[in-house]
């Protein structure tokens, strides 16, 4: 006799396991969520590479920004060094582009000083004063001071208030202070006079003005100065600090010594990018394109080169190619280093205006310094890739989600679906298992 009929009789049911529900949803998520998950780490591979890429442009821009007519610092053709002799001025600029080499000399006859008073002294600070006035004059401002009901410590309070003065309460021994009054800037103009009524802190007393008021006084480079200040600051950004009477000089000369190496340091990173890049988006047989969507970086390169093979100059005159700088077939950027620096020596206001520039017609290194920054900017040609690539990312997370859900749920209906099944089986089983005994039974009987 036959086994059974839909498998009545061989065990059927034990087919319907979770077991076969596990393969069957290992191979539905094999084809449903392992290409996203594969479209996912690709996307996540081309983002890491446009990192790569970003940090290299970052790396090429610190380069460049040596030659950016409106760097924060000091482009490579206005470095300066200087030597000074003498010990009676110091020597500063935060700019050194309108600095000419040369020597300037300094003499210094008279330091600029505050004017300085002292009170008698004072034993106790918090004791209340007699009632008076203290006048103050400075400048063209007078300022009166009332002592009635206040402690030292209040006076001085409300005299520190004025920002032409400078007030202070020094313990000048163990037990005793004096009251300071000083002129918050040094100076003749800055002289101070002082009157007082109804109280004597011995203000007024001529051994108690302990310094007088009075301007620097310097010769530089036979011009003579008589300021308030002990610094001069020159029209082409010096800044002279008179800090001692006596002679001093500074000699400046034009620092070129970095201009080639910096200029070949650019085109090694430069080469770096272009086979960086190349390498993204090109690929080989062993190492297939990273980048599928090569249009961005593509017109980066292009930008770039562009800039570099541009002409320079108020009249367009001036090119890399003049001094000894060169692009091979291969498009990587080639320096005659004998060539440039003899263009360094002999040809050095010419090379500046092809790599610095003017307002007016920048060089190549202010150009490159302002593309190579807009690529990172909020709408940037980089960072606007970097955003689809990261947009297709958060999709793909989400179809995977999505897939992933549906997946669940058909499998655990499944699941319900085959418990179901193998209840009503497994009940046919036993009925169909009672009708073979009887029919058994029957046979043997007759």
């Amino acid at each position: 006799m036959a086994d059974g009929i839909l498998g009545l009789g061989s065990s059927g049911s034990v087919d319907l396991s979770s077991d076969l529900i596990t393969k069957l949803k290992t191979a539905e998520s094999t084809a449903v969520l392992d290409p996203i998950t594969n479209e996912i780490d690709e996307t996540q591979a081309e983002l890491d590479a446009l990192g790569e890429i970003q940090t290299m442009v970052l790396e090429f821009l610190d380069l460049v920004d040596d030659f950016d007519l409106y760097t924060s610092g000091t482009n490579v053709f206005d470095e300066i060094t200087a030597t000074t002799t003498g010990s009676s001025a110091s020597f500063d600029a935060a700019d050194t582009s309108n600095l000419n080499p040369g020597t300037i000399s300094v003499s210094v006859s008279q330091l600029a000083q505050k004017d300085v008073y002292q009170s008698n002294t004072i034993s106790d600070i918090t004791s209340t004063m007699d009632s008076g006035t203290i006048s103050i004059t400075i400048g063209d401002e007078t300022y009166d001071f009332s002592t009635d009901g206040k402690t030292y410590e209040d006076l001085v309070s409300e005299m520190s208030n004025k920002s032409k003065l400078d007030v202070t309460l020094e313990q000048v021994s163990d037990s005793s202070y004096r009251m300071i009054i000083k002129s918050a800037e040094s100076g003749e103009s800055n002289a101070i006079e002082i009157s007082q009524s109804g109280l004597d802190l011995g203000l007024e007393d001529e051994s108690n003005h302990v310094l007088t008021a009075q301007n620097m006084k310097a010769t530089i480079d036979g011009v003579d100065y008589d300021t308030s200040s002990n610094k001069v600051t020159m029209q082409s950004g010096l800044i002279i600090k008179a800090v001692s009477t006596g002679d001093s000089s500074i000699t400046m000369e034009r620092d070129d010594s970095t201009i080639v190496s910096t200029i070949e340091d650019i085109a090694s990173k430069y080469n770096d990018l272009v086979d960086l890049v190349n390498s993204y988006i090109l690929g080989d047989e062993d190492n297939p394109a990273t980048i599928s969507d090569s249009s961005t970086l593509k017109t980066m390169m292009s930008s770039i080169k562009e800039i570099m093979f541009g002409s320079y100059g108020l009249e367009d005159e001036e090119s890399l190619f003049k001094y000894g700088i060169t692009f091979d077939s291969s498009g990587y950027m080639q320096v005659d280093s004998t060539e440039l620096a003899d263009a360094v020596t002999n040809n050095y206001d010419d090379l500046k205006e092809l790599f610095v520039g003017y307002a007016e017609k920048e060089g190549i290194g202010t150009r490159l310094k302002t593309y190579l920054d807009s690529l990172d900017s909020l709408d940037g040609l980089l960072t606007t890739f970097e955003d689809k690539l990261n947009n297709r990312i958060d999709t793909l997370n989400e179809d995977y989600e999505t897939a992933s859900d549906k997946l669940d749920e058909k499998y655990e209906q499944m699941s319900e679906q085959f418990a179901a099944y193998t209840v009503l089986i497994t009940q046919m089983e036993t009925a169909f298992s009672s009708l073979k005994l009887l029919i058994e039974g029957d046979s043997s009987d007759s």
